[in-house]
């Protein structure tokens, strides 16, 4: 992961960290979202109206909290992003593009 952090910090990309996910993630693993927050090249999503629409219905579905806020389609990515994950499986069904920074 740490080549996208430098493609990023180069201007050759951008890096967005969903604010639900991390926290999700941050139960697991204390203290992940305060060092993500830390890092400069990395920007937090807030989790707005919007995106608790569309968070809602991945619930129904049985989806995990730390699925439902990454990599959705908005109005400035409309077909969606791809979502860096080391548990790739977890977004399956969900339209995410979910994928293992080894791959």
């Amino acid at each position: 992961m740490a080549a996208f952090y430098v493609q990023a910090s180069g201007g050759l990309g951008d890096l967005y960290a969903p604010v639900l996910s991390l926290t999700a993630a941050d139960a697991e693993r204390p203290g992940l979202l305060g060092y993500i927050k830390g890092l400069r090249f990395i920007r937090i999503e807030a989790f707005d109206t919007d995106t608790a629409v569309t968070a809602t219905e991945l619930l129904r579905f049985g989806h995990s909290w730390a699925a439902v806020h990454a990599a959705r389609p908005c109005a400035a990515h409309p077909t969606g992003r791809y979502l860096l994950t080391l548990t790739p499986k977890a977004y399956a069904g969900t339209g995410i593009h979910a994928v293992h920074p080894d791959q």
